[in-house]
């Protein structure tokens, strides 16, 4: 870590959830069936993907297995819902595909599971060794990616199985990856040949048992003593939501404030009286607030690489002393803001604070005061006529969760992310939206995943935009997936027409032609609900939870409320977007 100029208070280390399986084989079966097996046994209860000539070997073997094959309509949204599964349900899951297109197909959902820290094994066919080169069809050889992802190959591991023989060291491989916290991206190829060859009765896998290590006294101390006696406050990401527990009792005990990323939303209850809101896009004006009147001596960041869309890499978030940053991934660190003093800490969240508590005995306490009011606004009054306004929406959302509990909430790239993490409060991890990579179409497909992988309903707000691009309305149908769609249906790409207006650029090209989506429902098999005012929404919502088919609301949309993405429009600026021959504002 000198290359980032970041003193380490801990040596990296790796903390395994569970130790992986070892994987004994008793009887003669093929690769298919020995690498299904092994996928099995490390937890994976899910396969999505689109069956090809040159897997179907492999599939067949899935569909075998007690993993559950899911047959969907497009390999990129096979990806986004193997994404949404795994953290629906805290389980690893597969993508399969066949070779050439069904391959290059999945890459954007395989970059979104890289970005969003998940845990996917990607399996897809090579073309056989002697018939490489000879114009084969869809001919497809060693494949990785880089460019996608801001540190390096696309896939944490990748290999290519051509010899049966090479399996055990892919099966270990795969087995550590999956067991160790954190992000494990994998792509595994395999021909056609070796899915169907025959593995040696007597081969075993041993892969090496890593127990949990905590961090030691002395540097719990130094942490100790380098927050005693100073304002402090805790900013959450996604990399904290195993640790909930852990979080809320150490922010009680000290009395930290604490701000979340958009992707952190839940991790601390959002109606706590020392939750400040939500930083980045959609973010609250409070926590600007809070943090222009008492500066914090130090922040304490927890799961999170503070990256745009978290940060806007904004110096008002900067703390006056130092930065104490958590992660497993030691590469989070000092990217956001290289030029502060950060102590870094590689170790699991939930351990590391349990222990400073430990070892404070007491000592610890922030100085930060309590947040003075709640980042969150009152919803306008629903009116009887006219277009639905999206922060009413929200409020509608907001009712439904409460009353019914909480569950997945998926939120779309564009206007339908910034809604959803502006207006909707959660006291559990469970609002997901892809601020990294952020694909259109992840959330319209990643519903499939969400709902499967948790086993109850789950809600993606999207825009008409992604809807027309991606979805698996038809997949979710087919596998009565408890998947919910509410559309933000405004005729329009709507962020890139505010955003560009944002920016002093006349709108071009952003109108769509009118989609009514409740008859697309209904084309495929799903239910379809029109709303057209927003004394319409609380009974639509209703209908949607008690319908055993999965649901389709179409909102007619106010497409004149401007969403809360000023930061992001404003940092376009600072990055220099130039405005080609000006326009109106």
């Amino acid at each position: 870590m000198s290359q980032l100029s970041v003193p380490a208070l801990v040596a990296p280390v790796m903390f395994y959830e569970k130790s992986p399986p070892t994987l004994r084989i008793t009887q003669a079966r093929s690769v298919a069936d020995e690498l299904a097996h092994a996928l099995s046994e490390a937890g994976v209860r899910h396969a999505f993907g689109v069956i090809g000539g040159a897997i179907a070997p492999l599939a067949q073997a899935l569909h075998q297995s007690p993993i559950e094959l899911i047959h969907c309509r497009h390999e990129s949204g096979a990806a986004f819902a193997a994404v949404e599964a795994h953290f629906a349900s805290g389980r690893p899951a597969v993508v399969f595909t066949t070779t050439g297109p069904g391959l290059a197909n999945a890459i954007t959902g395989m970059a979104a599971a890289r970005w969003e820290g998940a845990k996917v094994v990607l399996l897809s066919p090579v073309t056989v060794a002697h018939n490489r080169g000879r114009v084969a069809f869809q001919e497809t050889q060693a494949f990785d990616v880089r460019g996608l992802v801001p540190d390096g190959a696309l896939f944490d591991y990748s290999a290519l199985l051509d010899d049966p023989a090479a399996l055990p060291g892919v099966i270990g491989a795969l087995s550590r990856g999956l067991a160790r916290p954190g992000r494990f991206v994998a792509h595994v190829q395999v021909s056609i040949s070796a899915q169907t060859a025959s593995f040696p009765a007597t081969a075993q896998v041993h892969p090496q048992d890593v127990a949990p290590l905590a961090c030691a006294p002395a540097q719990l101390d130094r942490l100790v003593e380098q927050l005693s006696g100073r304002s402090f406050v805790l900013w959450l990401g996604a990399g904290a939501r195993r640790a909930t527990e852990q979080v809320r009792r150490f922010a009680e005990v000290t009395s930290a404030p604490v701000m979340s990323s958009p992707r952190g939303k839940g991790v601390f209850p959002e109606n706590h009286p020392r939750y400040l809101g939500v930083t980045g896009l959609g973010g609250h004006a409070a926590v600007d607030e809070y943090l222009a009147a008492h500066p914090p001596d130090c922040v304490v960041v927890i799961g999170s690489r503070l990256g745009e869309m978290t940060s806007f890499w904004d110096r008002r978030m900067a703390p006056r002393e130092r930065l104490v940053h958590v992660d497993v991934d030691p590469s989070a660190f000092g990217v956001a803001y290289p030029d502060v003093p950060t102590t870094a800490v590689v170790a699991d969240a939930g351990e590391l604070l349990d222990g400073l508590l430990l070892r404070a005995r007491g000592r610890l306490h922030s100085r930060a005061p309590a947040p003075s009011r709640s980042p969150f606004d009152a919803a306008p009054i629903a009116r009887p006529s006219g277009p639905v306004r999206p922060d009413v929406l929200m409020a509608a959302i907001q009712r439904l969760l409460e009353e019914r509990g909480e569950r997945p909430v998926l939120a779309e790239a564009g206007n339908s992310f910034a809604w959803t993490t502006h207006c909707l409060r959660f006291t559990e991890p469970v609002h997901r939206a892809s601020t990294g990579f952020g694909s259109m179409g992840h959330a319209t497909s990643g519903v499939l995943g969400a709902a499967i992988g948790a086993e109850r309903k789950a809600i993606a707000v999207v825009g008409d935009g992604a809807m027309l691009m991606n979805n698996e309305l038809s997949t979710a149908v087919e596998y009565g997936a408890q998947a919910v769609w509410i559309v933000l249906n405004d005729g329009r790409y709507g962020m890139i027409e505010q955003g560009m207006r944002s920016v002093g650029m006349a709108p071009f090209s952003t109108r769509l032609p009118r989609a009514n989506f409740a008859e697309l429902a209904r084309a495929v098999g799903a239910r379809g609900i029109e709303v057209k005012s927003e004394t319409e929404l609380d009974a639509a919502l209703v209908q949607a939870m008690e319908e055993p088919r999965p649901c389709v609301i179409d909102v007619d949309l106010a497409p004149d409320v401007l969403a809360p993405t000023r930061k992001r429009n404003a940092s376009l600026l600072d990055q220099g977007l130039a405005l080609a021959g000006g326009g109106d504002s």
